[in-house]
């Protein structure tokens, strides 16, 4: 498997806080079946800015030593949206953003309140520069628990989602495993991670979610969201499987 969303270079977030536990965290990873894993620090929230691109690749350069290649750590960045996306996209290479495996995917967090017209219009941007927003965590984000249209627009505009292992299996709550459960039977779901940040509150449990996606979803589910949309994600090619939403969803369900 591979993991897109992974915290895993050690003391530049809420992610590992020095190198034995940041090798712990992505052998643990191995061990329950990804074989490749994206690093993706926060970026620019907060305190945490990492705006020094050269530096994360500096931290994967050792974490990859330390690991021998298993697995294999590729670059990438959980990107807080701001209204300066648009600006810094377009400094690639230069700038503090980093697509998955620097590919056109880029993983995108909303900060808790936000404007649905501001962020339509910043990915309806994004998108005419090449770039695919990758919404991290929707499940858990409390305007689409309410508004599951507002996701689905952002869907037809061209942007995936990425619902969290966890939350599948209810490490989250009851509204967060609710939600993520509404958008597949919506269609809107395309990548499962793990959004892995440590071992005892945090741990990487995708050999979990994708059995479970298997029982209630089937095997094609579980083919399309854990192997092939993954490994089309990092080569930055359009995502092969997609889900097929029901002709009507029940008015209200997953809020």
């Amino acid at each position: 498997m591979i993991d897109l969303h992974f915290h895993c270079l050690p003391g530049i977030d809420d992610g590992p806080e020095n190198w034995a536990a940041a090798v712990a965290l992505c052998r643990a990873a191995a061990a329950d079946g990804a074989e490749t894993l994206v690093a993706t620090p926060h970026v620019l929230r907060g305190d945490w800015l990492n705006e020094d691109a050269a530096a994360r690749d500096g931290l994967i350069l050792r974490l990859n030593t330390l690991l021998g290649g298993r697995p294999a750590i590729l670059p990438g960045c959980e990107y807080l949206l701001s209204d300066e996306a648009v600006a810094l996209f377009e400094r690639a290479g230069e700038g503090p953003l980093t697509g998955l495996n620097r590919g056109r995917y880029l993983l995108v967090e909303l900060p808790a309140i936000v404007t649905p017209r501001t962020v339509e219009s910043t990915f309806h941007e994004l998108s005419l520069l090449g770039a695919v927003p990758v919404v991290a965590h929707p499940e858990r984000h409390s305007l689409f628990r309410r508004e599951p249209e507002f996701l689905a627009r952002l869907v037809r505009g061209g942007a995936v989602t990425q619902i969290t292992a966890a939350s599948l299996l209810g490490h989250f709550g009851e509204r967060a495993q609710a939600a993520a459960e509404d958008f597949f039977q919506r269609g809107l779901v395309s990548l499962v991670a793990s959004d892995a940040h440590n071992l005892d509150r945090r741990p990487p449990v995708l050999s979990s979610a994708r059995e479970r996606v298997r029982r209630r979803w089937g095997s094609e589910a579980e083919e399309g969201l854990f192997v092939s949309n993954p490994a089309a994600l990092i080569r930055s090619e359009p995502l092969p499987w997609a889900p097929a939403a029901p002709a009507v969803v029940a008015r209200g369900s997953g809020r």
